[in-house]
């Protein structure tokens, strides 16, 4: 009887400029001549997922990563539904992914996103593979959702920061889930602010469109404490005064920074409750101190990070699928 051999499952969580630490996990299960069955990746991890998956090798992957000039790939727009409009940074998944689809990879992939009109996680697992890690990536409030099938989505963080479950529901004997936040660094977000700010009105129009794209953005199935967080932000970046200098030229704020800033922090306490309870062969979770989410141009220390992490668990892991 021939023997099952055993699949190997990687969960790539997500996590901006973090998510290069992929890379390095990557380079190492290469070095020893270990290859991934299945991936599924959210924001960052499934795009790094996706690229390798389509036949990008690690070292390519590091080569994109630390030569990339980050800010040629951002497309600024009035804010609607979102700061960025995210075609080239489209663009640029495509080139990474080399044009294909979810049917030409040479591995079992998902990536995982929100639906925004129907409210709910998905998986994306075939079919226009740039469109939907587009989706994937999408921050609220920073990049503007993507229509696929006449429905809006945003990042995949927002419901499952590491998709532990969804590798093991697609297959995956052993799995290793590659956690980029750091249980050390639990935050609670602030308090909603009481008071209004309909001081004018001259502003009465933005202040509706402002509530209507609140509203819209952070919908009310959403957890309250999310909802609170996000909306505290939002009232605080984007009062009619401040837009209208916007609008104006006058004045750009640093809303990318704050509102991911506040994303990270939701998702950071959400990823530690969801790993304190996954049952995963393997949890990698890389010591990340003085670099964070927006620093891409320390790509070469964050691969160096995934590197030292996957090394550790190498000796355990072959054991694991019975390989010398």
């Amino acid at each position: 009887m021939t023997k099952k051999r055993v699949k190997l499952g990687l969960a790539l969580g997500a996590g901006a400029a973090r998510g290069l630490i992929h890379i390095g996990v990557l380079k190492v299960l290469h070095k020893h001549n270990i290859r991934p069955d299945i991936i599924v990746g959210t924001s960052m991890g499934a795009v790094i997922g996706a690229a390798y998956a389509a036949g990008m090798s690690p070292d390519e992957l590091q080569d994109v990563a630390t030569t990339t000039v980050w800010k040629n790939i951002i497309d600024f727009t009035i804010p609607k539904s979102g700061m960025l409009k995210g075609d080239l940074i489209e663009k640029k998944i495509n080139e990474l992914v080399k044009g294909k689809d979810f049917e030409d990879l040479d591995l079992k992939f998902g990536a995982v996103a929100y639906n925004l009109t129907k409210r709910e996680r998905v998986v994306f697992t075939e079919g226009n593979l740039a469109r939907a890690l587009r989706a994937s990536i999408s921050i609220p409030g920073i990049f503007t959702p993507p229509i696929i099938n006449r429905d809006r989505y945003i990042d995949g963080v927002i419901t499952d920061p590491t998709p532990f479950d969804i590798v093991q529901e697609m297959g995956a004997d052993v799995v290793i889930a590659v956690d980029l936040y750091n249980k050390d660094k639990i935050m609670k977000g602030p308090k909603v602010r009481k008071g209004s700010f309909f001081e004018d009105l001259r502003h009465e129009f933005i202040v509706v469109e402002l509530l209507n794209i609140k509203n819209y953005l952070f919908p009310e199935r959403w957890p309250n404490f999310i909802r609170k967080m996000l909306g505290w932000m939002f009232d605080k970046l984007l009062y009619p005064a401040k837009v209208i200098r916007i609008l104006s030229g006058k004045q750009v704020p640093d809303i990318t920074s704050i509102m991911h800033s506040a994303i990270d922090v939701l998702s950071n306490n959400y990823a530690n409750e969801r790993m304190k309870h996954a049952d995963v062969d393997f949890k990698i979770t890389p010591k990340i101190k003085d670099i964070d989410w927006a620093d891409f141009d320390q790509a070469a220390r964050f691969i160096k990070i995934g590197e030292d992490a996957m090394k550790k668990e190498i000796p355990r892991l072959k054991k694991k699928l019975k390989i010398s």
